[in-house]
């Protein structure tokens, strides 16, 4: 398959990449359409492939023993999807991964991929920098659970959300609780009052801003 350098550009793990490198990843990438709704990847079963999101959106989960969901995150254009499971010794996959969307990632075989690490340096540098970035991201999750109120998290939840809106696609309360580890019923409340405040407007399970300083106030961000 040929590759276009839109294509690459989309990808930031790509965007840097040799020629060489690039050429070795077009030899071996296989585009999927994958339709809503979807179940790409099931948490604990043998890693056979990683896949690069060119459109679409995705929702990263794993589910405990009792049946309780935790939206780890969602992820949209240029990101991966289901490299860690490659490169732990175990080899399984660490998360189930949904589509939510009709979407089209680029699929690389665990085989092609432990090529490229061995024979590429820049993609493995490029791993590297992605790796970093994503550490930085769980530190400062880390750091919200701990320090900041459930109100204060999911200020700043609504506020990314409303940043970056290929993100904001029929979020759940139930998500957004799984995803600032709390309960629904904490997270209907405080967007009742929030609404009750004139900070934001729901309606048909989209939200919108109103007053944004006020907003930045309960995220702790001003």
């Amino acid at each position: 398959m040929s590759i276009k350098d839109s294509d690459f550009n989309a990808i930031p793990l790509f965007t840097q990449l040799s020629q060489e490198c690039r050429l070795r990843l077009s030899r071996v990438l296989i585009d999927r359409k994958i339709t809503a709704n979807r179940t790409l990847i099931i948490e604990n079963a043998p890693a056979k492939s990683c896949y690069f999101i060119i459109a679409g959106t995705f929702r990263v989960l794993r589910v405990n023993s009792e049946g309780r969901i935790q939206v780890l995150s969602r992820l949209s254009v240029g990101e991966p999807m289901n490299i860690i499971s490659l490169l732990l010794s175990e080899r399984v996959n660490q998360a189930t991964i949904e589509a939510l969307t009709e979407s089209i990632v680029f699929a690389l075989s665990a085989q092609d991929f432990y090529a490229l690490v061995a024979n590429c340096p820049d993609f493995a540098s490029s791993l590297l920098h992605h790796f970093a970035m994503r550490i930085s991201h769980m530190t400062s999750l880390a750091a919200d659970l701990s320090l900041l109120s459930v109100r204060s998290r999911l200020a700043r939840f609504l506020i990314s959300l409303a940043d970056e809106p290929e993100n904001a696609c029929d979020w759940t309360q139930d998500e957004i609780a799984a995803q600032l580890g709390t309960v629904r019923d904490v997270v209907g409340r405080i967007i009742r009052d929030f609404e009750s405040q004139g900070l934001i407007r729901r309606s048909r399970q989209q939200i919108t801003l109103l007053d944004r300083a006020a907003l930045f106030r309960e995220a702790s961000l001003d």
